[in-house]
């Protein structure tokens, strides 16, 4: 186990500094100091290795995901983004026009993602006029934000997005983020207007002077 493991770490850089068409299985071999074979053998290729690499994360991040709360769940999102930035420089040097290995895959855990998200919004972890899919998207760009914008962060923040007090402090404020979404009131409904106007003509005392009726 010990050498599939630092097989999937030389892969996890590789992909992350080449993405996967720019990514070479030999490369890959001299860094985890196996053989091209042995890979071969474990993963049969380049590709067996990016859906293992994907199985990888998906099946972390929904442990995460389904034992804490969504805030804290992304809290430790931003920890794992900053701990281990392989894998957010593997998604985001994905080519946009092209299917990536182990789409469907993907494409089947994150639709368990959303509908998570559903049961949780039924349950008040956040506000019931918000869509599930815009805001799993919102906060998984946060989490990633500080790896993957490094420059943007820094301007935005005056601090360096790399160090771990920004990280600690960042996680905590996109944390907040989340619980106030669930602290804000939206079944508070506007008064109807002829109601509110009833009701003012009611409460109100005659200017001095008017007549009363």
């Amino acid at each position: 186990m010990g050498t599939r493991r630092a097989i999937l770490a030389a892969a996890g850089a590789e992909f992350g500094a080449h993405g996967f068409d720019g990514a070479r299985v030999v490369r890959i071999a001299e860094s985890a100091g196996v053989s091209h074979q042995l890979i071969t053998y474990y993963f049969g290729g380049k590709r067996g290795l990016y859906e293992a690499l994907s199985e990888r994360w998906l099946e972390e991040s929904m442990q995460v995901s389904q034992t804490h709360t969504f805030a804290e769940a992304t809290r430790r999102y931003v920890h794992w983004a900053h701990e281990d930035p392989a894998w957010v420089h593997t998604l985001t040097r994905e080519e946009p026009d092209t299917r990536p290995p182990a789409e469907d895959e993907r494409a089947t855990e994150l639709f368990k993602h959303v509908e998570e998200l559903r049961e949780r919004q039924r349950r008040g972890e956040f506000r019931s006029d918000l869509d599930v899919g815009a805001l799993s998207l919102v906060f998984f760009a946060a989490s990633i934000a500080p790896v993957a914008l490094p420059w943007i962060s820094r301007e935005l923040t005056g601090q360096d997005p790399a160090s771990p007090e920004f990280i600690d402090h960042y996680a905590e404020q996109v944390g907040r983020i989340i619980s106030a979404l669930a602290e804000a009131t939206v079944n508070e409904t506007p008064p109807d207007d002829h109601a509110a106007v009833g009701d003012a003509s009611a409460d109100t005392a005659p200017v001095e002077g008017e007549p009363q009726e």
